[in-house]
């Protein structure tokens, strides 16, 4: 299952493959040595993604192409190594075309946002949603999650993403999740993290992801669009120990005492304590107490349940009061 009370993270592959099955392969292994819950790939053919004027973005896309083939078996490959595969469909065909390939669950791109009929057709498979939400306001994606689920979507997280390639730290603006938690209370929020920065993941589970999503590469120097603001295999490393760290640190939403506290707090709160000789059958007042250390008699905070009572047996000066010292 994608979506998960426990933090969730994307080692986001993209088009990091170059077209190559093999780097592909690699690029799976590395998000498993780094400790990723998941591989996310891009399924799209540049004749249904692009019109051909645009020469440069139609040129560079045909040479990024995965084939069915390919994503076949990079899904068997995932399965192999245990990490979900996740793909982000750029058209109907290819999201039926996943589908019937055993995907864990779909992405929907920032640039998809506004892609209706994509948005529909992955909300009627009722697989798992990741929304990310790139140069969106909320009202483009309260459109785009009516999309989603008014066509059967049930288990859905939306991302926030500055689409920015990459995106300066200050751009970031990691407190925008607040927003997305108020607006769209039930879903899971999380973060398409474009920054190179590798302590960008902690900060954000910090800020409250439940999800992040993280591009990486072999290697920053090979050709193509997104190497170079990818993470290495060693920094996506660090990058996801760190946000794990600081899940740990985070916590959960409780306000308990540890088992661990008990002795401290024995040590450390203070008991109601005879001020001075309170001989037996006497009436308490507040005159006679004091509260002293340590925390093994009656709390001062239920003095009014003391004050007035009968004693029951002499009480020494600096003695611990305790309830079976006084009449009912």
């Amino acid at each position: 299952m994608i979506i998960r009370e426990e933090l969730y993270i994307i080692a986001e592959a993209g088009v990091n493959h170059n077209g190559s099955l093999q780097t592909a392969f690699e690029l799976i292994e590395a998000a498993c040595d780094a400790g990723a819950d998941c591989i996310k790939f891009q399924a799209f053919s540049a004749d249904e993604l692009v019109i051909k004027k645009e020469e440069s973005q139609y040129d560079m896309l045909s040479k990024l192409e995965l084939s069915e083939e390919d994503l076949y078996y990079i899904s068997i490959y995932c399965k192999y190594k245990q990490i979900d595969f996740l793909v982000t469909p750029f058209s109907t065909r290819w999201v039926r075309v996943l589908y019937y390939m055993g995907v864990n669950g779909f992405k929907i791109s920032s640039g998809s946002i506004t892609h209706l009929e994509l948005l529909k057709e992955v909300g009627r498979t009722k697989l798992p949603v990741i929304l990310s939400t790139g140069m969106s306001n909320v009202d483009d994606i309260k459109k785009a999650v009516s999309a989603l689920t008014d066509n059967g979507c049930v288990h859905l997280a939306i991302l926030h993403c500055i689409s920015l390639y990459p995106t300066p730290v200050d751009k970031i603006n990691l407190f925008a999740m607040n927003v997305l938690k108020k607006e769209f209370f039930d879903i899971y929020v999380g973060l398409s993290d474009h920054t190179t920065d590798v302590s960008m993941g902690g900060l954000a589970v910090a800020a409250g992801a439940e999800i992040i999503e993280k591009h990486f590469t072999l290697d920053k120097d090979m050709e193509g669009p997104d190497h170079r603001m990818s993470l290495s295999p060693g920094e996506l490393k660090i990058y996801i120990e760190e946000a794990r760290r600081v899940e740990k640190i985070c916590g959960c939403e409780d306000k308990e005492m540890l088992p661990e506290e008990e002795k401290i707090k024995e040590m450390v709160r203070c008991s109601l304590v005879a001020k001075m000789f309170i001989p037996k059958r006497s009436y308490i007042t507040e005159e006679m107490l004091t509260e002293k250390r340590p925390a093994t008699g009656i709390s001062p905070m239920d003095i009014n349940n003391v004050v007035g009572k009968i004693t029951t047996k002499n009480i020494e000066k600096d003695e611990v009061l305790k309830y079976e010292y006084l009449s009912e």
